[in-house]
């Protein structure tokens, strides 16, 4: 990343671990979008099966024939959404979380 001194107006690199990593910016770019629908389509896949009450009899299988904790992703996963829909909901005023709570249980949302 160029950064710039009090010597002039010249760009000098600011180098991580001794490379450069501007020319790679969009190598990782691609990797973290990537990384980011494959969260999104796991999530998705898992919530499915945990409607369908199928999740507790495969993601044990699955984790073992893949060598991955699938149940630890989902369990951290769902944390990370519980906490950000809390922090969405709370932005409402009182009033209006009341309005959210009777649009869901009319099935309206």
């Amino acid at each position: 990343m160029p950064c710039y001194d009090y010597r002039g107006d010249e760009a000098r690199i600011v180098y991580q671990n001794g490379v450069d990593p501007e020319p790679y910016r969009r190598t990782i770019d691609e990797i973290l979008n990537t990384n980011s629908k494959l969260e999104a389509s796991l999530c998705a896949l898992i919530t499915e099966l945990e409607k369908r009450g199928l999740a507790t009899e495969i993601l044990p299988q699955a984790s073992r024939s893949g060598l991955i904790d699938l149940m630890s992703f989902w369990k951290e996963h769902s944390k990370e959404d519980e906490a950000r829909l809390s922090n969405l909901f709370h932005k409402f005023s009182e009033h209006e979380q009341d309005m959210i709570k009777k649009l869901i249980k009319e099935g309206k949302l």
